[in-house]
């Protein structure tokens, strides 16, 4: 019987929310010509605006994911930060590309699992056991130069 869940694990929620900010900035942005230092002209696609407010206030996501969106986008190279803004300055970000699944797992850091309890007392006792041998052969090396200079053990 099927629990109705397939083999494919579910896309974070993160990238989700990474994905409506990507949508919303694209729905209110426009597109800008440039010179690059070539002399050549482009187009670039620029959303301008409040970065914090899209993502509170219009997308209605927690002032947590503020951060955590942001950094995901600009990591995964979706945006890039044109003009910094302020309190009543709107900044700009150019529109590179739409965010995928798989450029969002790559930029994710891995996690590294903490070891249980029986590996942490596993590797303890190594390391006990590691100074012992080491304090053993130290002794050893004393009693042979004890031995040399007084003749017995």
């Amino acid at each position: 019987m099927s629990s109705g869940t397939s083999d494919v694990d579910a896309p974070p929620a993160l990238f989700e929310h990474c994905v409506k900010v990507y949508e919303s900035m694209l729905s209110d942005a426009h597109a800008v010509t440039t010179d690059d230092l070539n002399g050549s002209v482009g187009e670039i696609i620029v959303y301008e605006g409040f970065l914090t407010q899209l993502i509170t206030v219009k997308l209605n996501l927690s002032v947590p994911y503020y951060t955590s969106v942001r950094k995901a986008l600009t990591n995964m190279g979706c945006i890039r930060q044109l003009r910094r803004g302020g309190s009543t300055t709107p900044s700009q970000w150019e529109l590179i590309y739409e965010p995928t699944l798989d450029a969002f797992m790559r930029q994710q850091p891995k996690k590294e699992r903490k070891p249980d309890k029986y590996q942490q007392q596993q590797e303890l006792i190594d390391n006990l056991n590691n100074r012992v041998a080491q304090l053993e052969t130290w002794r050893d090396s004393i009693n042979q130069v004890l031995v040399a200079k007084f003749g017995t053990e």
